[in-house]
């Protein structure tokens, strides 16, 4: 009740002290004493104003609590009370039923390969005439052996580097190529046909692009 009697006054005081104030200040044969009270007059009223809106604007905003609630309470509480509780309150602190038999993965499907970044042993270079035109990558091959390969080269010169992936096609190198796998006497392997075909280097250097690790080259083929 009293913030609206006040803001009512307020108001009234504006009205009446308003056209005084600037009587005071435009007046003519008004000295400086006058003008300034005239304004010191209208900036206090000014500064009532803007306090008062303040007050009324922060009264406006309730405040807000948030209730923390303790888990354990309902370790304590006896069941009929938990029973009582809200819907969606039983619902989440009932556990979510185990995986039935029906929703277990079906058994008797190809069994899941080793996914994993091989570390090369050997590699074979093939050449057409004097061009590089291919290379076979060798590794010990994995009881869980995939069935495919992702491998990328690069070359730099006589450098090749080589980037080799089992498992899931990841082809996060340029020129990447998916592949299959060869297993033969315990060894893995992997060809790869080089396109556009190579000039000819004296001296190839076979990299494992992953370990920056040389691999040895195996007597090159025609």
């Amino acid at each position: 009740m009293a913030a609206p009697m006040f803001a009512f006054l307020l108001g009234l005081t504006w009205l009446v002290l308003t056209p005084v104030c600037i009587w005071l200040l435009f007046g003519r044969g008004h000295r400086g004493v006058l003008r300034v009270t005239g304004a010191l007059t209208l900036a206090a009223l000014q500064a009532v104003t803007m306090v008062v809106g303040f007050g009324q604007e922060s009264a406006r905003v309730p405040a807000q609590t948030v209730a923390a609630r303790d888990p354990r309470a309902d370790a304590d509480r006896p069941a009929g009370d938990q029973a009582a509780q809200p819907p969606q309150v039983a619902a989440a602190a009932t556990p979510s039923p185990a995986p039935t038999q029906a929703q277990a993965p079906t058994q008797g499907g190809p069994p899941s390969c080793d996914s994993r970044v091989p570390n090369p042993e050997a590699v074979r270079l093939s050449f057409h005439g004097r061009a590089l035109h291919g290379l076979t990558v060798y590794w010990p091959a994995s009881p869980a052996q995939c069935d495919t390969a992702t491998v990328a080269v690069h070359q730099a010169g006589h450098r090749l580097r080589i980037w080799v992936r089992e498992g899931v096609e990841a082809r996060q190198h340029e020129g990447a190529h998916n592949v299959p796998v060869r297993v033969e006497q315990g060894m893995a392997s992997l060809s790869l046909r080089l396109s556009p075909v190579t000039r000819h280097h004296r001296r190839y250097v076979a990299i494992n692009g992953h370990t920056g690790d040389k691999i040895p080259l195996r007597s090159r083929t025609s």
